[in-house]
């Protein structure tokens, strides 16, 4: 499936002025040196909920995992 929405980072980065504008159904992709993430925006919140809900999500507009979670290992390319 094609992505509608792609963008690089340095890390596994969660970007809400991306993500949020998506269909529940729309996949969006993260291009980090050595890996690629693919994942649906209904994926990303059940599968993150936590971020979903942080400060830094909320207000800052991003977040990210300075290492890869385990729970991520399914998205990666």
């Amino acid at each position: 499936m094609r992505p509608a929405a792609s963008y690089s980072a340095p890390r596994l980065r969660f970007y809400a002025d991306i993500i949020e504008p998506l269909a529940m159904n729309q996949v969006f992709e993260i291009i980090s040196p050595g890996a690629i993430w693919r994942m649906t925006k209904a994926d990303f919140y059940r599968v993150f909920p936590n971020v979903v809900a942080s400060d830094s999500y909320v207000n800052a507009r991003y977040y990210h995992y300075p290492k890869p979670p385990k729970k991520a290992d399914q998205f990666r390319m």
